[in-house]
């Protein structure tokens, strides 16, 4: 009886010490991000469908896009997923963020791009 009462006591005694660590470990961690941005939604969901209605049109037509952002927050995420969606191996976008106005230009016809190769 003993021997049993002191087994259920190491077995509670090892679930509240894994309980302790798993919660250690909850605080800890951080949350996979996708290039460095932020696993929050910063940006409302309307605020994305008016900068990709705009930046999908730059891409698809390869104009010089330019977007005003309304915080630092907004300015630093979309400078990421702005550099994500245009940037590629073989057509080198420059991406650029001056205070609150994102900018994007595709690259010259001469140094290559999707023109060029026909696609």
């Amino acid at each position: 009886m003993e021997l049993t009462e002191a087994l259920r006591n190491r077995r509670l005694e090892l679930q509240k010490a894994r309980q302790e660590i798993d919660t250690g470990l909850e605080q800890k961690t951080v949350t996979a991000s996708y290039l460095g941005m932020s696993t929050n939604q910063i940006i409302p969901t309307q605020r994305l469908k008016f900068y990709w209605s705009v930046l999908g049109d730059c891409i698809e037509d390869r104009k010089a896009f330019v977007f005003r952002c309304t915080d630092q927050h907004e300015a630093n995420e979309l400078k990421i997923l702005t550099f994500s969606l245009v940037y590629q191996i073989n057509d080198r976008w420059k991406v650029e963020l001056n205070g609150m106005e994102l900018r994007a230009e595709p690259p010259a016809e001469k140094e290559g791009g999707s023109k060029r190769i026909g696609i």
